[in-house]
């Protein structure tokens, strides 16, 4: 994701072809008036024309328990016109949606769904609070018959037989079920053969490349109708896709940083694990709050590796959240954004369960302009600010430019205890940044002009492995 989020890109055809996307219609058009035009090319077709399309990759699970009813039905709701569904076929010869072949990561039971009858699999919840949060509510697993009938004329639907063996068989059902042709792009491994039957039966085809087989985009692409690159692929293999002329479809997209770079690229289709958040602007609300009471993680807050082991821990009976992993680490809230110009006031509560030896160092970051995580005295970082505290008893504030981070002021003889909550204000005028620490102390430094408060992220910076928790992160804007 890193690779995908870089600026400046310079005004290439690419990002010529990423300005015209900025300025198309993200959704794609009822094409029922289009004549001439065989089914397959009204609904689909015309979604793979658009100069910028979105899909939701599993039901968008970044903010709904993947590929289950609840999340098709919520990426819906919130405007999602593609949907991607993956799908297994039981013993008893049942589709059903789900991504892994066994259910171990979803169910804690490590066995194969081919293995096992629709009865028995009906026993069995999706359960992603590991990564979604603690009151993330479990999920059956839905049968494809089922999810078809729900989102029939609702959305395009990309479908993916997962192991490749039911070629025929889901086909068949695709044909049974109240889904038209016009509404379905048929998803594969694009080293697969599966697609030669699509085609045939009147569905388009996608074919996705995977790091270990970009090196056969260019052979391939001619395949398909639309073909997919993983997100991890450099500016280079991007360009490499787009050149085939072919729609270029990125999986996954996960922050609003990664799209725009992906545009300016020139790529059209943008599938999504977290929806509704990228395909939105910041909510520019004059008093914004963390939900961490919630105990589920809000559309736009994510780590800064995308693993379900890198989720922070969710406190919510205290309203807090946890970072504790074996790395220096940020926490993006995308949900509480605002590029609103003028003054403002950040609050935030910080503090360290137990505190050794060694000097620990915790904070907060703001001002910057996107989502593209928080990397404190790392060469990429030109950009924004971060306030961080050491639990020897000093507080200092750093501004990221292109030569490097630069402190503004610093506040020793302070007193940090643990397990103790450290109350911190930030307040930012046209002119200064001035920090009140515990009410120990102020801390104030000149700006050169008015920020935004921007994108901010919760960080973890020394040494790794220590738990920092943080809580009533709160952002109000002055005279909004």
């Amino acid at each position: 994701m890193e690779q995908l989020a870089r600026q400046g890109t310079l005004l290439t055809r690419r990002t010529f072809l990423g300005v015209v996307g900025l300025v198309s219609l993200a959704g794609c058009s009822n094409a029922s008036t289009v004549n001439g035009l065989k089914a397959s090319e009204r609904g689909a077709q015309n979604l793979l024309n658009s100069a910028s399309f979105f899909i939701a990759h599993r039901g968008s699970g970044d903010n709904w328990t993947e590929h289950t009813m609840h999340a098709y039905r919520e990426a819906v709701a919130h405007g999602a016109s593609a949907v991607e569904l993956s799908v297994q076929r039981t013993a008893d010869g049942h589709f059903v949606c789900h991504h892994d072949s066994s259910l171990e990561r979803l169910c804690g039971k490590d066995v194969l769904i081919e293995n096992l009858t629709l009865a028995e699999l009906a026993e069995y919840r999706n359960d992603a609070r590991l990564w979604l949060g603690p009151y993330t509510p479990s999920e059956p697993i839905p049968q494809l018959s089922q999810v078809l009938e729900e989102l029939a004329g609702k959305a395009i639907l990309f479908i993916e037989d997962k192991t490749g063996k039911n070629t025929v068989e889901l086909i068949q059902a695709l044909k049974d079920s109240p889904v038209g042709e016009e509404s379905v792009v048929w998803k594969m491994e694009a080293t697969g053969a599966s697609h030669r039957a699509a085609a045939e039966a009147n569905y388009l085809t996608w074919g996705y490349f995977a790091p270990q087989n970009f090196d056969q985009i260019e052979k391939l692409a001619g395949e398909f109708d639309a073909i997919g690159i993983h997100d991890s692929a450099d500016e280079l293999v991007i360009d490499r896709a787009v050149s085939t002329g072919k729609p270029v479809i990125v999986w996954e997209v996960h922050t609003r940083s990664q799209m725009q770079s992906l545009r300016a690229q020139g790529v059209a289709g943008m599938m999504c694990s977290n929806f509704p958040y990228v395909t939105g602007t910041p909510v520019e609300l004059a008093d914004s709050h963390d939900t961490f009471a919630s105990g589920r993680r809000a559309a736009g807050d994510l780590p800064d590796v995308l693993t379900w082991k890198s989720q922070p821990q969710f406190l919510p009976e205290q309203g807090a959240l946890r970072l504790a992993g074996r790395r220096k680490a940020s926490y993006v809230l995308g949900s509480m954004a605002s590029l609103r110009q003028g003054g403002w006031v950040l609050e935030a509560q910080i503090r360290w369960p137990t505190i050794g030896d060694e000097r620990q160092i915790a904070g907060l970051s703001f001002g910057t302009p996107n989502d593209t995580p928080y990397r404190a005295f790392e060469k990429s970082q030109r950009s924004g600010f971060h306030l961080q505290l050491e639990s020897t008893g000093e507080a200092s504030i750093w501004q990221a430019r292109d030569n490097g981070q630069k402190a503004l002021g610093r506040r020793g003889q302070l007193t940090f205890v643990a397990n103790q909550w450290i109350p911190l204000r930030i307040t930012a005028t046209d002119t200064r940044l001035n920090v009140d620490v515990a009410g120990q102390g102020t801390l104030s430094a000149e700006i050169s002009g008015p920020i935004a408060a921007g994108y901010l992220n919760l960080l973890t910076l020394h040494p790794a492995g220590m738990a920092v928790d943080f809580k009533e992160i709160r952002l109000q804007q002055l005279g909004a």
